[in-house]
């Protein structure tokens, strides 16, 4: 076990250009739900979220696939997968949390303080919050995804080792492209999985996209289909996909269903320039802070100007660009001064932890074999 930990710790990203394409689909979210860029209406960053599932997939067969060969335990991994996540989604709870009790929350989606203080437990927790709004997560809606990676990694802890049948991964991947298929029929829209009333079409959004991702990753290996396209291609492709609005049913599946895989699978050989490498894996590094911050940040901000200067908010881009900037550049420092430590700090103390269990486990057997 301490192999697989050390391993674990030195574990590198490599694939440049996929950094770069969690960082632009982060973006793009963030400009969605930021008031300020209301008026360019781009509708498709939704989207971005199966793109992340699929980056998801991809990158967890990658580091993780021989390290359960050689012993990681499914717990060890849901546990570190936890922590991977939890920090900087914490942060996020509690700007959401300071958004809720200053009713800055948009529309009807504010709390009265007896619900702020209902719904505070389960949002510090990662859990979605007690029935009382439409949102999973009235404090930070974007958590739902986030809660529905963890799920998938704890299937993948339990059924990596089948998965590996291709018989299996390609059943797998039909049905939950089938269940995805019928969910965007069912609701008449791909944009699903956030709300009460329609969180079970959020299961085939994450089991499609992550399965999707483990297969990539097994084409990648393979090295049957590879195809070779510039870094700043694969990039350039993702803006008119989130921006442009066909209809909310086939263009949203043929992107989900195929065009993010192939451009997964065609960013995981792109490679960029060493100047290029450090932006792309710049726009990684923020990506994960960038989406879960960026909408009670915009939220808190937004109220402030509508209280105090509420003619910047007629400016919409003009002034929504600097103010995305901004966040872009707090999440630099969140990735280096908050996350980083405080996950090196917790990771530190897990080891700790599955040493102690590893010994107590130990203990018996040695007392077992001196007798």
């Amino acid at each position: 076990m301490g192999r697989v930990l050390s391993a674990e710790r030195n574990d590198r990203r490599v694939f440049a250009t996929l950094d770069g394409l969690r960082g632009v689909a982060a973006v793009f979210v963030a400009m969605r739900h930021i008031a300020f860029f209301k008026a360019l209406n781009i509708h498709g960053g939704y989207m971005a979220v199966d793109l992340f599932f699929v980056l998801s997939g991809f990158v967890i067969a990658h580091a993780y696939g021989r390290r359960f060969e050689r012993g990681l335990s499914a717990g060890r991994f849901l546990a570190s997968r936890y922590l991977r996540l939890w920090p900087v989604y914490l942060l996020g709870a509690v700007l959401g949390l300071i958004a809720a009790a200053s009713h800055a929350l948009p529309g009807r989606d504010n709390l009265t303080g007896a619900e702020v203080l209902r719904t505070a437990p389960f949002a510090l927790a990662m859990l979605p919050g007690p029935h009382i709004k439409p949102m999973l997560y009235p404090v930070n809606s974007v958590a739902w995804s986030l809660a529905l990676e963890l799920l998938v990694n704890a299937v993948y802890a339990l059924a990596w080792k089948p998965l590996k049948d291709i018989r299996v991964l390609t059943a797998t991947l039909a049905v939950s492209a089938a269940a995805l298929v019928y969910a965007c029929w069912h609701y008449g829209k791909l944009d699903i999985g956030f709300m009460w009333k329609d969180w079970l079409g959020g299961l085939p959004r994450v089991a499609f996209s992550f399965t999707a991702g483990l297969a990539v990753y097994r084409l990648y290996q393979s090295k049957l289909a590879r195809p070779r396209i510039p870094a700043w291609i694969a990039l350039a492709v993702l803006p008119p996909l989130m921006w442009v609005r066909l209809d909310d049913f086939f263009f949203p599946l043929l992107c989900v269903l195929a065009v993010f895989p192939a451009l997964v699978l065609a960013g995981a050989d792109a490679r960029p320039g060493v100047r290029a490498a450090g932006l792309f894996e710049r726009l990684g590094a923020i990506s994960y802070p960038l989406y879960a911050l960026h909408k009670p940040l915009g939220e808190i901000v937004i109220h402030l100007v509508r209280h105090q200067a509420p003619r910047m908010e007629q400016l919409g881009p003009w002034i929504g660009a600097p103010f995305l900037a901004a966040i872009m550049a707090l999440c630099v420092l969140v990735d280096r001064a908050y996350d980083r430590p405080f996950r090196k700090l917790l990771t530190a103390g897990l080891d700790d932890l599955f040493a102690s269990l590893g010994r107590l486990r130990a203990a018996p057997d040695q007392t077992h074999a001196d007798a």
